[in-house]
């Protein structure tokens, strides 16, 4: 590339030199030829002014010796009419022919135009080629006639005009010719009847009584500029020393000019022209000369103007200027320069070929193994790249870039397959085969130290690609010597064994009878302990090579790399152990709290782990896609046995509620109590009336049948306490009946009890002892207020819907023993499904890894329901991954099943089963999952294991299905 780039900048600077040089010639050339193309034009517009005023000059000087110069009335001047027509039809440029006498008369021959004719204010005859306007002097009178001549000089009509009066001794033309000998020529101007630019040339007659002059038009010279070949966008303009325009290549009029002035050259509008005109008129210029000036114009416009002073034979200069904007000069001066360089670039890129050819052959070498380096650069090291290079250095350097190529790859390699083993017992066999391939070995050992043996105990050992088994362990305190003493230590170790060395420490791994170099790397942690031992055996005919060096450095690297892929590892599967036994401590804590469901967080587990194999063996139907992964696994195990965790906030006096007046203790007792003290107070009373023996037998005779009734009233309040599937409402009424008796209270109820008790019996005032009470009540201080940290807002982070009651717990013992379903009241119900709250709170504040990130929703989802209905989020099945939907059927299976509950027995298979069947035809549960449930009959196995004998009933699958296919849920 330098070298392309060398000889493509000298020929590009080469070319361009040449371009800029041509560019400047090529401008100068335009300059100089529009000076010599000005100057000759110049030249002709002198020279046909020239030959257009000599013939005029001779005619006015033959006209001075005229009879005519003398003539004193109108007839006798009629009389050279022929010889003034035949100037003016002779003389193009002549418009008008006249005489001035010295007594004011005057009389002049025009050719009649339509410029004369728009003059008049009155239509001429028809045929009319010459005009007449004469003033005759009669004594003091003085006659003012117009007289029409057609082309035979017949007078066609004759106009007196009073009002034609005209002087010609006032006349600048009149004067100065009387100042002179020769014709004179008058300053331009505008002729009064054609409107016309031209000049005046006049005569003295030799006898001086009269004036002969002609008007000079200098219309043809504006035809003249016009037809002037010229560049485009110039301009040219003839103009006199005042800066009045005289001729141009414009239309220079266009209205009538009543004060008979020349415009100024500003008037064409031309922003060069108004700093043209300032120029002029400051320095005069010799006739015969030219000028150029450079203008530059309001809005930045560059223009260069020529300026020639020419001779019209009058003693007032005329200049011809011809203006050029620059762009004009420098514009084929560009284009040209624009085409050279189109060339020149054209030459090059032909040439550039060549120079890359020649380029590329000298520096191919460098450029293959900057390719070379780009494939390391890039971990590419498939492609190669052959390097051919008679120069001793590229040859080196090649070597070199072939080593280390093979270095990186192999370490990259071994590197990349270590990073992505996370089995323990796998990476082990890799780090050594890996290592062996990389280094060429015969043969490897690892050794991991054991500290529950105190030796470094072989776990891999490879010779010849063959796995080798029985090698014995090095114990950490043997005072023995050995080939790996200094290893141990954590001392790197390279050196050649002999055979006999050989035999006695390594002769389990290849019995041999050669020399071998022996390389061991210990294993050291990021505490800077040995871990363990690498050992690798390279055959004995490497150890002369230079190669060696790079082969024990490659280990050395390597010995790195699998020591802290080696105690990652061990990490991670320790960490794994002390997870899953922390989960399951916790699990088996939460059961502890409670005789009665003691198993379920360990049962959970195993019905979620079977249903969701059962799912992932599925080669069709809905769950044909469903598949898991290793760390999928992982996040269902771990939420399985989580799922409950929350439990550990629930008090333990609620989770094992057997009765509904249960608490701390069952209250019962109390009511028991009660019921004793009535029959006492009826008894006593009794006896108050009788006093003698035969009175209290007739007492206790009567008293008898009450007991009876109380007696009945207790056990039907007792057998309420128990609870039920669904307490009748006659039920109901017959406890409120009992609940109206009566007994006497006589001591202070507010003695000896807690401060918080105190505190709500308090909000009543205080009875005067004795008081009756009824046998059963609900009484404010059984209500206990929900604290501010119970409450659950509806804009919750968890997004829990859920309706929280009033009261943390409602003791009433009317309101508990009415309970229509189970044991439990609304609060107390409240706690228990609290603890799936607690669950997804506690789990959330954990900080999962990334693939166990759904561990909190597999086991927070277990109590919500398909349609939405479920606690405490309330999402629909569409909401819910597959594994929450399992473990929910999972939680309700062993639930219905469990023979450890307070309240109920164990339900059978068969029970369990419909039970479930209608939960899912109201599409609390998964429709799909309780089929592959059924027909799995993961139940069998799952009953075989943790059910009594007589659970496992026969089971009709048929009808457990039937009317589940029809089934259409939204999502």
């Amino acid at each position: 590339m330098h070298i392309a780039t060398l000889f493509f900048l000298l020929f590009l600077v080469l070319g361009f030199a040449l371009v800029s040089q041509a560019y400047r010639q090529t401008l100068s050339g335009n300059i100089t030829h529009e000076q010599q193309s000005f100057k000759q034009q110049g030249f002709a517009v002198e020279q046909s002014l020239q030959l257009t005023i000599t013939p005029v000059k001779a005619s006015l000087t033959l006209l001075s010796y005229s009879p005519i110069t003398s003539a004193t009335t109108l007839p006798q001047r009629l009389s050279a009419l022929p010889q003034l027509t035949s100037v003016l039809t002779s003389q193009n440029s002549i418009s008008a022919i006249y005489i001035g006498y010295a007594n004011g008369d005057f009389f002049l021959v025009r050719k009649f135009t339509n410029e004369v004719q728009a003059a008049l204010h009155k239509k001429a005859p028809e045929n009319t080629e010459f005009l007449v306007q004469s003033i005759t002097s009669t004594g003091n009178k003085r006659e003012g006639n117009y007289l029409f001549f057609d082309a035979n000089l017949k007078q066609l009509e004759s106009l007196f005009m009073p009002d034609y009066q005209y002087d010609p001794r006032t006349r600048i033309w009149y004067q100065e010719a009387q100042s002179s000998t020769n014709v004179v020529i008058s300053r331009s101007y505008i002729f009064f009847t054609t409107q016309e630019p031209g000049s005046t040339l006049a005569i003295k007659t030799p006898a001086g009584n009269a004036v002969i002059g002609a008007d000079f038009s200098m219309k043809n010279l504006s035809q003249f500029l016009e037809k002037m070949q010229r560049p485009q966008g110039s301009e040219v303009v003839l103009f006199d020393d005042q800066g009045q325009l005289i001729a141009s290549a414009r239309e220079m009029y266009t209205t009538q000019n009543t004060m008979h002035t020349l415009p100024l050259l500003n008037s064409l509008k031309i922003p060069v022209l108004d700093i043209l005109q300032e120029d002029i008129t400051k320095q005069a210029i010799t006739v015969g000369k030219h000028k150029e000036l450079n203008l530059k114009t309001a809005n930045n416009e560059s223009w260069v103007a020529y300026v020639i002073s020419m001779s019209s034979g009058s003693k007032y200069p005329l200049y011809l200027s011809l203006l050029l904007p620059l762009d004009t000069l420098y514009l084929p001066a560009r284009n040209n320069a624009l085409t050279g360089a189109i060339v020149t670039v054209f030459f090059l890129l032909l040439m550039l070929p060549f120079v890359w050819y020649v380029a590329k052959q000298t520096a191919k070498p460098l450029l293959t193994l900057k390719k070379d380096i780009e494939s390391i650069r890039n971990f590419d090291f498939e492609k190669k790249f052959p390097t051919h290079s008679h120069i001793s250095e590229i040859k080196e350097l090649t070597e070199a870039m072939n080593s280390m190529r093979f270095t990186i790859h192999n370490f990259i390699s071994i590197d990349n397959a270590l990073t992505a083993e996370h089995k323990f017992d796998s990476l082990l066999t890799l780090i050594l085969n890996e290592t062996l391939k990389a280094v060429a070995a015969n043969g490897g050992i690892i050794y991991l130290r054991q500290d529950s043996t105190l030796k470094m105990e072989p776990v891999r050992a490879f010779w010849q690609q063959q796995e080798v088994k029985g090698l014995t362990g090095i114990p950490l305190r043997d005072k023995k010597e050995h080939a790996l003493r200094l290893a141990i230590h954590g001392l790197k170790v390279v050196e050649t064994l002999d055979p006999t060395v050989w035999q006695r420490d390594f002769q389990q791994l290849a019995p041999f009878d050669k020399a071998h170099l022996l390389v061991a790397e210990p294993l050291i942690s990021h505490r800077k302990e040995v871990i363990g031992l690498l050992v690798v055996v390279l055959p004995q005919d490497h150890h002369a090579s230079h190669d060696i060096k790079a082969r024990v450095s490659l280990i050395d690297a390597l010995s790195g790399t699998a020591a802290v892929a080696i105690e990652t590892q061990r990490l991670i599967d320790e960490q794994k152990h002390l997870l899953e036994s922390f989960i399951e401590l916790v699990a088996g804590a939460i059961d502890a709290k409670s005789a009665y469901t003691g198993g379920h967080c360990q049962r959970v587990p195993v019905l979620t782990q079977m249903l969701t194999q059962a799912a992932c063996d599925q080669k069709q139907g809905v769950f044909a896609d469903f598949k898991l992964d290793d760390d999928q696994w992982e996040a269902v195990h771990i939420a399985s046995w989580l799922h409950d965790c929350g439990k550990v906030t629930t008090p333990e006096y609620i989770v094992d509620k057997a009765t509904k007046l249960e608490g701390l203790y069952d209250r019962i007792h109390e009511i028991r109590m009660r019921f004793e003290v009535i029959k006492r107070d009826v008894h006593i009373a009794t006896l108050k009336s009788y006093l003698d023996n035969e009175q209290q037998k007739e007492i206790e005779n009567s008293v008898s049948a009450l007991w009876k009734v109380l007696d009945d009233e207790f056990a039907f309040v007792a057998e309420c306490n128990l609870g039920c599937e669904n307490m009748a409402a006659v039920h109901q009424e017959r406890l409120q009946e009992i609940a109206k008796r009566t007994w006497q209270r006589t001591l202070d109820d507010r003695l000896g009890i807690s401060h918080d008790e105190l505190e709500r019996k308090s909000q009543n005032p205080k009875q005067t002892l004795p008081v009756w009470e009824h046998l059963l009540a609900d009484k404010p201080e059984h209500l206990i207020p929900r604290p501010d940290s119970e409450q659950i807002k509806n804009d919750n982070p968890w997004g829990f819907k859920v309706t929280v009651p009033e009261y943390l717990y409602n003791r009433g013992e009317m309101y508990s023993l009415t309970v229509p379903y189970g044991t439990l009241t609304n609060e107390e119900r409240f706690k228990i499904n609290q603890h799936i709250i607690q669950t997804i709170i506690m789990l959330n504040k954990l900080p999962f890894p990334q693939h166990l990130q759904n561990v909190p929703e597999i086991a927070g989802g277990h109590h919500e329901k398909m349609d939405g209905s479920g606690y405490p989020k309330g999402l629909h099945q569409k909401d819910l991954s597959i594994p929450a939907r399992i473990m929910a059927i999972a939680d309700i299976f062993e639930a219905l099943t469990a023979r450890d509950r307070p309240y109920k027995s164990g339900k059978t298979i068969t029970e369990a089963l419909q039970l479930m069947k209608e939960m899912t035809k109201k599409n609390h549960i998964d429709r799909d999952l309780y089929i592959l449930f059924v027909t799995s009959e993961i139940w069998r196995e799952y009953a075989k294991q943790y059910l009594l004998p007589e659970q496992l009933t026969e089971v009709d699958k048929a009808a457990l299905l039937d009317g589940l296919e029809r089934l259409n849920f939204p999502q």
